[in-house]
């Protein structure tokens, strides 16, 4: 949960050091600036599309790499038997228990 925390901070700092660095067109602000009429509709929706591809990105990078094994419980229930947690009949009955 800290990790999104963190993506939507640097997202959140990216997009306000775009708004008061970056000049959208010839007059920086001015008419020119955002488009005329309703020219910052398409500024928002080309900057939440940005914001949507970086978040996208990064999760997908993240869910690569905290890939969890899971294990099945027949394989859990192997390793207990081999280590000697339960008998070979109580193995049996549990691994049938299992198939069913």
């Amino acid at each position: 949960m800290e990790q999104n925390k963190n993506v939507w901070i640097w997202v959140l700092v990216a997009l306000a050091l775009l708004l008061s660095l970056g000049s959208f067109g010839m007059g920086g602000y001015g008419m020119m600036g955002y488009g005329m009429g309703f020219g910052w509709i398409f500024m928002f929706l080309f900057l939440g599309g940005l914001i949507w591809l970086i978040y996208s990105l990064v999760n997908a990078a993240q869910s690569n790499t905290h890939q969890e094994k899971e294990e099945d419980a027949k394989g859990i229930l192997k390793k207990r038997y081999v280590k000697g947690e339960i008998s070979k009949k109580r193995y049996e009955e549990m691994r049938k228990e299992l198939s069913k």
